[in-house]
């Protein structure tokens, strides 16, 4: 009776080494396929809100500039978006305003919720998907009547919703060429120039709130203090104490509790 011939440990793993890498190859490939596909859906169906709904009537999508100290169009300058707010509120009554950073070519509808949840995986449309829709804080005073807006977004990593938010710490000449972005709402535009941005945590000094100008004045100190934008001019009178919106992304491990943010003051409004 013949011997069986037995098989060694190291056979067994130079044939099993393909098969797994064959699976993981699988099953990283479908979850990459799964999310190619999620991130499509989402980028089509906000560009297809920026088609029918808002219209870019300036005559230039470069609006860099010298931005010297005297320069007039600092405080007068609006793009001319031509934004059909009816339309987009036929498409979901939560919405609040238009959001645009022309220099990060950043351009969504901001939908306002009485819970920050409702939008995290949900688009202004009202599907399911990971990149939801950019909102303004439950907590934030409405119509941006008090002194300091929450407006959060997702970090994705095709740069969209919030994502190229990173690119002012990354090319810090960025917020340099054009250090604004704008606010519409329903017959108003809201200019605001951008004076700080930097990483934080969820738990930080960034998300507590002040009721009073001393706390506002603390605020606008340990936000300047923090900042990571050299080319801020120091153009702003903080003693007039002008409205703030600070723009928040999450940044590092999924789950994790780090931050970026850029906060803007209040400098100019103009009815649309």
């Amino acid at each position: 009776m013949k011997e069986k011939k037995k098989i060694s440990i190291g056979t067994v793993i130079f044939y099993m080494i393909p098969v797994c890498a064959a699976v993981a190859a699988l099953f990283f490939g479908r979850l990459f396929a799964r999310d190619y596909l999620e991130y499509k859906e989402a980028v089509d169906e906000y560009e297809r809100i920026d088609s029918d709904y808002i219209k870019d009537d300036t005559g230039t999508s470069d609006y860099t500039d010298d931005d010297s100290q005297d320069d007039p169009a600092r405080l007068t300058f609006f793009p001319d978006l031509n934004i059909d707010f009816k339309g987009l509120r036929n498409v979901n009554s939560d919405l609040a305003c238009v959001l645009y950073i022309p220099v990060l070519k950043i351009q969504y509808p901001v939908v306002y919720s009485a819970d920050n949840e409702e939008y995290l995986h949900r688009t202004f449309e009202g599907n399911y998907n990971s990149s939801g829709c950019i909102f303004y804080d439950y907590q934030s005073e409405k119509d941006f009547r008090g002194q300091h807006t929450f407006i959060f977004g997702h970090n994705m990593k095709n740069g969209s919703m919030f994502g190229r938010l990173k690119k002012f710490e990354s090319d810090p000449d960025t917020a340099s060429k054009h250090p604004y972005f704008y606010i519409y709402t329903d017959g108003k535009v809201r200019k605001y120039e951008i004076f700080s941005f930097y990483q934080t945590t969820s738990e930080g000094t960034t998300y507590q709130s002040f009721t009073d100008d001393k706390g506002y004045d603390k605020y606008i100190s340990y936000c300047l203090g923090n900042s990571y934008f050299k080319g801020y001019r120091n153009r702003i009178d903080f003693s007039e104490r002008p409205g703030i919106v600070t723009l928040s992304t999450c940044i590092g491990q999924a789950g994790g509790n780090e931050r970026f943010v850029v906060h803007g003051a209040l400098i100019a409004e103009s009815v649309s």
